[in-house]
């Protein structure tokens, strides 16, 4: 059984930074620097980029794993692919290779601060304030074969009022042929959605996590399997290690597969195994292979898993891609399977011909879990993200580590954005959503330990309109957002209207 004292989380997370700067300076004397170990997630421009040069076939293998490992980029940083491309095109290229940095990079100071008068509660795939003041500064190092990311930040109100200090973003990568070793706080995004991922998203702040993905997508050679065509694999280990209602420190596994049979078409399967704690047995052998997991066949695991589509198709002057992802909760993966839904479509073209592009998304979420897949019909209440034996569910630090609106929710979402040619981003977006329902509200409201919508306790449907620019300058991405949305989660009342800044910086 797995057991660490509950009282001292933050003492064994910050255990983690004298690790670092040991490894930091072991670094130093390593061989030349190259570029970095691969491109985080959190840039909706840069991930606009990257899905135009995937689209013309200009990155190897699928984009729907973040991080993207810079060894995906590799046919990019040759240069030659870019011949013949037009200029919005080769204009992405050049953002894309800037953020992945060259030769020389060694030790570099950055950070990132971000103030918001209320954060957003709609978590999409950029960055965004997880309170009112975000702010982290650090030491990157890319090395031949070693990188890592020192981050020291801190959360809090205005006040200094719930001031936490955080490692978010804090890791070192190790390259052992095609395959990197990662550890740290990394943050991750499992799917093709732009707004929301079902499994694993930026919603919650990252967990400690130890794993390995692959560099390159290379296919197999052997004709038994050269039919799946590129292929990545991302598999780690992680620990819930804050303080949690009923069972203590559990930790996470998760292995994800995605291929690409044919071109343009990504298929991707995810699972995510909740096991051990404090005051659980702990089989970490029976919880990764027992797949059925229903009330006659139990295995104290807490499971979730999900199956993606995605094709994009390139016409030239404009690019579509629809996509899907299912996601089942914690039982059997065809009856029974306790199904959530997130459907999209993205349009992308360039606009004009001085090299600016634009990009329009539409996408649906729902997680009123279906007994069966499509089955709408058969609603059943307060099944995702939640578990009778896990009393937290897929959650870390009170938020879910997927869809942002939790359990029993629905959100739509409209989402233009147009990038022009100096590089900056304006995007504007609409989404409308239904967060939580009067069934999980009643049985929330009876004192359940397990079934709960932890965003609001009693259902409310919220309209909201962003407008936003993200502008580089020199080193510098500078980021603001203005929001409006007509109602708020229970139990506060009312419209509400917020602001919020940022600037990255990389040197």
């Amino acid at each position: 059984m797995i057991r660490r004292c509950a009282t001292c989380f933050a003492c064994c997370q910050w255990a983690v930074a004298p690790a670092l700067l040991v490894l930091f300076a072991g670094l130093l004397t390593s061989a030349a620097a190259l570029a970095a170990p691969w491109i985080d997630g959190g840039d909706r421009s840069l991930r606009s980029d990257i899905e135009l040069l995937a689209a013309r076939g200009l990155i190897a293998g699928p984009v729907t794993t973040w991080p993207i490992p810079a060894g995906q980029f590799a046919n990019l940083q040759e240069g030659t692919s870019l011949a013949g491309q037009p200029e919005h095109v080769r204009k992405a290229a050049q953002r894309v290779l800037t953020r992945l940095g060259g030769p020389g990079g060694g030790l570099r100071p950055s950070g990132e601060v971000r103030v918001a008068s209320d954060p957003n509660l709609i978590r999409d795939f950029g960055d965004n304030a997880r309170d009112e003041v975000d702010a982290r500064v650090g030491l990157d190092y890319d090395g031949e074969r070693f990188a890592a990311n020192l981050r020291v930040g801190a959360l809090s109100g205005f006040d200094g009022n719930g001031y936490r200090p955080t490692l978010d973003g804090s890791y070192a990568t190790a390259l052992l042929g095609n395959w990197q070793l990662y550890g740290g706080f990394v943050e991750k995004w499992y799917g093709p959605g732009q707004v929301s991922s079902l499994i694993l998203s930026n919603n919650s702040r990252p967990f400690p996590k130890i794993g390995i993905t692959r560099n390159g997508t290379e296919a197999f050679e052997t004709r038994w399997l050269s039919w799946l065509g590129n292929w990545q694999l991302d598999f780690f280990v992680g620990l819930l290690e804050e303080q949690r209602r009923q069972v203590q420190d559990t930790w996470v596994g998760s292995l994800r597969f995605e291929f690409m049979p044919a071109q343009g078409f990504t298929v991707a399967i995810t699972r995510a195994v909740q096991f051990c704690g404090e005051s659980l047995g702990c089989n970490p052998l029976e919880a990764a292979f027992a797949i059925n997991n229903t009330d006659s066949d139990r295995n104290n695991s807490n499971d979730q898993a999900t199956i993606e589509f995605k094709y994009v198709r390139d016409f030239n002057r404009f690019t579509v891609s629809p996509y899907v992802q299912f996601l089942n909760d914690d039982t059997g993966p065809f009856i029974n399977a306790f199904t959530s839904y997130l459907t999209g479509l993205n349009w992308a073209g360039p606009w004009g011909a001085s090299g600016a592009a634009w990009s329009f998304t539409a996408e649906y979420s729902d997680t009123r879990a279906t007994d069966d897949w499509f089955e709408f019909d058969d609603r059943l209440t307060g099944l995702a993200y939640n578990n009778d034996e896990y009393a937290d569910g897929f959650r870390y630090r009170g938020r879910t580590i997927g869809f942002s609106l939790d359990s029993d929710s629905t959100l739509i979402s409209l989402v233009g954005g147009l990038t022009d040619s100096r590089g900056r981003h304006y995007r504007l977006a609409w989404h409308n959503a239904q967060i939580s329902t009067a069934e999980l509200a009643a049985l929330q409201a009876t004192g359940t330990n397990f079934q709960f919508n932890s965003v609001s306790a009693q259902p409310v449907n919220v309209h909201q309109i962003e407008g936003g620019i993200s502008a580089p300058w020199r080193n510098f991405l500078f980021d603001l957002s203005v929001r409006w949305q007509d109602a708020t989660p229970f139990p506060d009342r009312g419209s509400e209207f917020n602001v919020e800044a940022g600037v990255q910086f990389r040197f």
